[in-house]
């Protein structure tokens, strides 16, 4: 038994191509394929060259990059929020302040390393899409951050991980280490 015993080659002698099937003669459709790259061939250095004096190469060049960052920053989403998780449970935590820096520090450096910052800082405006008030109220949408209970994350300009917070209409509170974070 040959190969095309098993590609079943008489059924497809049956059928009519796709150039012959449009009533197009043997031949056309390649003629016509032909031609058709022959002037793109022809066309596509004038365009490239007009793209390039007007910058436009380098703006598409920049969009391409952008979209594959936040194409790859969706894939690697999970983790990193994982990640962000990891480190808000670690800031939580009770033990030797020395080991617990360092750690916290590490892992803060792996978000930033991967495009990834943190938010939610006391004394900040409150942003509806970027902090969730736990406690507190705005007067006319406008308000302070007072108390960060858990910081946020964003990377390319998109809010990965909302900061939990409380806010107020006033003044923020003074700023020390021990308001910056509740523990």
């Amino acid at each position: 038994m040959s190969p095309s015993d098993l590609t079943n080659e008489p059924e497809l002698a049956d059928q009519a191509s796709p150039a012959e099937a449009r009533g197009l003669p043997e031949g056309a459709a390649e003629a016509i394929r032909s031609a058709v790259h022959a002037e793109l061939d022809e066309v596509v250095p004038y365009v490239v060259e007009a793209l390039r004096r007007n910058n436009a190469f380098d703006e598409i060049n920049d969009r391409l990059r952008a979209a594959e960052r936040r194409i790859a920053g969706r894939q690697e989403r999970p983790l990193i929020i994982g990640l962000h998780r990891l480190l808000d449970r670690l800031r939580h935590l009770d033990f030797d302040q020395p080991i617990k820096r360092a750690l916290e520090d590490d892992i803060a450096r792996l978000l930033t390393d991967a495009g990834y910052q943190e938010t939610g800082e006391v004394g900040e405006a409150y942003d509806q899409s970027r902090h969730d008030a736990i406690d507190g109220r705005a007067v006319d949408g406008k308000a302070v951050v007072n108390l960060v209970h858990t910081r946020g994350l964003s990377a390319f300009g998109d809010v990965v991980v909302r900061a939990k917070v409380e806010i107020s209409p006033g003044r923020p509170a003074p700023i020390n280490d021990e308001m910056t974070m509740r523990r």
